[in-house]
C-alpha cells in the first residue's frame, strides 16, 4: 500500500513537472529542428511512462531507440556536438534509472554519477536515505524517473536554450572576450 502510494505521488508529481514541457507548447521557432524533436520526445516518453491508468509503461526500448538516432543524427551533423554529448547523458540516466538490478549489481558503480548528476542539474543532493530506500525497496529498479525527475527537466530545458542560443553562441562569446579586454592594462594587451 505504502509503496503504491508514494509511486502514486511520485508519478503525479513527473506529470505536473513535465506537463509545461510537452511538445503542445514548444515554441514554433522550435519547429522543424532535430535537436528539439529530440527533446519533445524524450519529455513524451517520460510523460507517457507514468501517466495514470495505463500500468507500467516500459520506456526502455524508446529510449535506446532514441539513442540510435541521435547518434545517426550527429554523424549527419543535424545536432552539434555539445548537443549530443549532453543529449545522451540525458539519455542514461533515464536508462539508469529504469534499470532493472534484482539483485542490486550495478547500482555500487554508479550511484555517484546519478548522485552527481541529480545534484549537477538541480543545485542539491539528494538524501541518501531516499535513494537507499528506492533502489532497495523496489528490487534494485534503479533509482526511478520520480527521483530524477527534477534534474532531467532541468537539463531539457537547458538543452532547450541551448538550441535557441547556438546561432548567437560566437557573438555571446565574443562580448564576453570584449569585456574582459577591457579589464586588462593596456601595456599588458598584445601590440
Amino acid at each position: 500500500m505504502k509503496q503504491t502510494a508514494r509511486f502514486v505521488i511520485a508519478a503525479s508529481a513527473l506529470i505536473l513537472i513535465m506537463s509545461p514541457f510537452c511538445p503542445a507548447r514548444s515554441a514554433p521557432a522550435a519547429e522543424g529542428s532535430a535537436g528539439f524533436q529530440f527533446l519533445d520526445r524524450l519529455v513524451v516518453l517520460m510523460v507517457k511512462s507514468v501517466a495514470p491508468g495505463k500500468g507500467t509503461v516500459d520506456i526502455g526500448p524508446d529510449i535506446i531507440r532514441l539513442a540510435k538516432e541521435l547518434k545517426a543524427a550527429r554523424e549527419a551533423k543535424t545536432v552539434d556536438d555539445l548537443f549530443a554529448v549532453r543529449y545522451g547523458r540525458l539519455l542514461s540516466a533515464v536508462r539508469q534509472a529504469l534499470l532493472m538490478d534484482p539483485e542490486v549489481l550495478y547500482w555500487p558503480m554508479y550511484r555517484y554519477t546519478m548522485v552527481d548528476f541529480i545534484e549537477e542539474r538541480t543545485g542539491r543532493i539528494p538524501a541518501w536515505k531516499d535513494i537507499l530506500f528506492i533502489v532497495n525497496d523496489h528490487g534494485g529498479a534503479g533509482v526511478g524517473l520520480g527521483m530524477i525527475a527534477d534534474a532531467v527537466m532541468s537539463e531539457v530545458v537547458s538543452l532547450h536554450l541551448h538550441l535557441e542560443n547556438l546561432a548567437r553562441r560566437p557573438e555571446i562569446l565574443q562580448s564576453y572576450l570584449d569585456k574582459g579586454m577591457k579589464g586588462v592594462p593596456e601595456e599588458k594587451k598584445a601590440p
